[in-house]
């Protein structure tokens, strides 16, 4: 597939920047700063493409997601299927959001993620008990178990059977899912403060680039995150700040690295071939700006925005 759309570009000419111009702004600033501008040194070999990677035109192989479900595991690697853990709910809660997604006739996407367990919690600690942050909704839904998870499920559907395929009413969409799982026993529901969620993909055991890549990038973001006063880690609930996650497998680990964000003003975009040079552009064009950088986009959405 690749081959051939970047075969079909060399011939007929590639319009990604038109397409991508009628979703979200376009910035006239460099994708990439200077050397001395990274508050962190790293070696430029450690994010090489092969050649057929750094030559395929980026957009449209990725999809944007109606929903995106980030499952809290409290490590940085996992197996192969990240879902497929012995012992735990993973795969039961995975399993429901494809079910979910084919009877919406949506696009769901699941992933675990670095953010911590509560470590007081025999349950959470064998991820029996789960907490999940839904972009871009930006809510949590923190103690999901077998015994409310069809609960879970079945409320988020009437949600989005009430105002179907319509990524206009995100922002309606997550006040409705608070509302109706406030009650549900074992739950607590609360609206994430933070502006801006940034994924990266850690999965060293799917793939040993993205292991490498992914620290890399975070000790960058990171850093110029606390420059900017936005850094914000799991046990920083001040409103509108950034928090960078690490995530298992996202697809197109030839193009890592990928840095997926969503922006809770109403953008969604997905960047790859990235390096930590281009960090300042994601945290100052896109992130604050909400602009994009055409050429490094895989893909790009927008929704209402969520007001809080």
């Amino acid at each position: 597939m690749n081959y051939l759309k970047s075969l079909k570009s060399r011939v007929v000419g590639d319009n990604s920047e038109s397409k991508i111009a009628e979703i979200l702004p376009v910035s006239s600033e460099p994708f990439e700063c200077k050397p001395n501008e990274c508050v962190n040194g790293f070696k430029e070999s450690c994010f090489s493409l092969r050649s057929d990677a750094a030559a395929t035109p980026l957009y449209e192989t990725a999809e944007p997601s109606s929903l995106h479900f980030l499952v809290s595991t409290g490590t940085t690697d996992w197996e192969h299927d990240a879902f497929e853990q012995k012992g735990t709910i993973l795969n039961t809660f995975n399993s429901k959001a494809n079910n979910l997604a084919r009877s919406s006739n949506i696009t769901i996407k699941s992933n675990v993620t670095n953010e911590p367990l509560n470590i007081s919690d025999p349950q959470s600690i064998t991820l029996n008990k789960l907490d999940v942050l839904i972009l871009p909704w930006f809510v949590w839904i923190r103690g999901i178990t077998k015994d409310n998870i069809d609960e879970v499920f079945t409320k988020i559907k009437q949600i989005l059977q009430s105002e179907k395929n319509d990524d206009t009413v995100k922002g309606n969409q997550a006040e409705n899912l608070i509302s109706k799982l406030t009650n549900v026993e074992g739950l607590v529901v609360t609206k994430d403060p933070n502006m801006s969620v940034i994924l990266l993909c850690s999965h060293r055991t799917r793939d040993k680039k993205c292991g490498i890549t992914a620290p890399i990038m975070k000790k960058e973001f990171d850093s110029q995150l606390r420059d900017l006063e936005l850094y914000r880690d799991s046990g920083d609930d001040r409103p509108g700040g950034v928090k960078v996650i690490f995530v298992n497998h996202v697809g197109g680990h030839k193009f890592a690295a990928n840095v997926l964000i969503y922006n809770k003003h109403g953008e969604f975009v997905w960047f790859a071939r990235c390096t930590p040079l281009n960090v300042k552009f994601i945290l100052n064009e896109t992130v604050q700006h909400h602009k994009v950088f055409p050429a490094n986009v895989r893909a790009c959405s927008t929704f209402n925005a969520v007001k809080w």
